[in-house]
């Protein structure tokens, strides 16, 4: 018998679920006493048999409350498949509660309707029960995460109207990340610059999680691709910070401190503290503009190695051609070789920035700062210096205008004090970090003594 009814739910014949209970009234009320992993009514949901669900309900209303192996309502199948009628139909023989009954893994109907971007669905369920959407499943999730997490927009928009943006700025998961910690984990651009449009959101931004991360700390844990860094560059914009440029002070606190310290400074050192800290991020927001300016001197240094000053000679040799040889090679080899190095220099520090950029290195970071810095310098000089011998190379008689050559000479003397100026602040910076260091380990020393006395 009871194969009969599982054979009539899954063709959906309603002449047959009318025999089988004319044969057996009390047919529907044993289900649950059977072997079988679904009743008629998930089958029923699967196979998208409406009339037959509907007169399901009429005779055994119950039945919309039955679960699963995988304790999963019929609500939950229909929600997943997108049937809204059948959702609608369960929905008015289970009643509200329907909604907030939870599967294995804690997932309401709203939650695989959202994963599987039913809209319609969705906006039924939530209307039906709105409450739904805020309770977190056994996951640790809640339903706005997942969608961030699964890439779900659509979804994901629905859901927010049922938070105004003071709510939505401070929910959390279990692990105390907001949504925009979601969205810089998962790299979602699309849910963080829609997430980044509400002021409340944008003015939380700076939030920390359980491990005292901010979204922009989280980004650096992840891996390092052209999303991250567009999702990093979106973060920095908004005023994103890492923890560790988070001030305790409270703002009329520090901007009182700020105005009382810069009456304090002169205007040389109110000026380098302004050039030092105005846009703590500008490295890392030029990341991009900066790989192909250093890619573009070095396409130029390959170029300018390949057709030197004057250009090659092409030799032939009983009737064979020969590779051409620089012109200079054939008029001074010391000269054509000093020109050699010189390019040769510039292409290879141009590469070797490249290289320190693309390497996922924060450049926060005093020391890669530092590097950065005076590599671009010393790439500058070189390509001066280049240039200069390749003037004196092509010049009559080696004669090249004095006005070029001191043009070149001031220009390589601003880069040498630059250059020294920036090793002069990191040398002191280190200095400063060694010595602080040595003291913590030196009063740590001095406690320990004490507590064993």
């Amino acid at each position: 018998m009871e194969t009969k009814l599982y054979e009539a739910s899954l063709k959906g014949d309603v002449e047959a679920l009318k025999t089988l209970l004319h044969q057996d009234q009390l047919i529907l009320d044993r289900i649950s006493l059977t072997a079988f992993n679904e009743s008629p009514l998930h089958i029923a949901a699967m196979r998208r048999h409406l009339t037959f669900a509907t007169f399901l309900l009429t005779q055994n209303p119950k039945l919309a409350m039955a679960l699963d192996t995988q304790k999963r309502t019929p609500l939950h199948l229909a929600a997943a498949d997108g049937n809204l009628e059948m959702v609608r139909e369960l929905l008015r023989f289970g009643g509200q509660g329907l909604c907030g009954s939870r599967d294995h893994d804690g997932l309401t109907p709203l939650h695989l309707a959202a994963m599987n971007e039913h809209l319609e669905v969705v906006k039924v369920l939530v209307q039906v029960n709105p409450q739904a959407a805020k309770e977190i499943p056994a996951t640790g999730e809640t339903i706005l995460h997942m969608c961030v997490r699964y890439n779900r927009f659509e979804s994901f928009k629905v859901l927010t109207e049922l938070w105004d943006d003071d709510e939505l700025a401070k929910i959390t998961d279990l692990g105390g990340n907001t949504l925009l910690h979601a969205a810089a984990i998962n790299r979602q651009i699309q849910i963080l610059n829609y997430l980044l449009q509400k002021p409340c959101i944008k003015a939380n931004g700076n939030a920390v999680n359980r491990h005292g991360l901010t979204p922009l700390d989280v980004l650096d844990h992840c891996s390092q691709d052209v999303k991250a860094l567009e999702t990093r560059a979106n973060l920095m914009e908004a005023g994103v910070l890492r923890v560790n440029d988070l001030r305790p002070l409270s703002k009329p606190l520090q901007s009182s401190i700020k105005s009382s310290d810069s009456k304090q400074k002169g205007f040389i050192s109110r000026t380098w503290a302004r050039y030092l800290n105005d846009d703590h991020h500008w490295l890392e927001k030029q990341r991009g503009i900066l790989i192909v300016a250093a890619l573009v001197v070095a396409v130029m240094s390959v170029h300018s190695g390949l057709n030197p000053p004057g250009g090659t000679i092409s030799n032939t040799q009983d009737g064979r051609f020969e590779l051409g040889n620089a012109v200079q090679t054939e008029v001074d080899m010391d000269q054509y070789n000093q020109f050699v190095a010189y390019n040769t220099i510039t292409m290879i520090i141009s590469l070797a920035i490249v290289l320190v950029l693309i390497s996922g290195f924060p450049l926060r970071n005093k020391f890669w700062m530092w590097v950065l810095t005076i590599g671009t310098l010393f790439a500058m000089v070189f390509m001066v210096v280049t240039y200069y011998h390749s003037l004196t190379m092509i010049a009559p008689d080696g004669y090249v205008d004095v006005g070029s050559v001191w043009i070149c000479l001031i220009w390589m003397l601003a880069c040498g004090i630059l250059a020294l100026i920036h090793t002069i602040f990191f040398v002191v910076w280190v200095v400063m970090k060694l010595s602080k260091s040595k003291s913590m380990e030196t009063q740590t020393k001095s406690n320990r003594s004490a507590i064993e006395v």
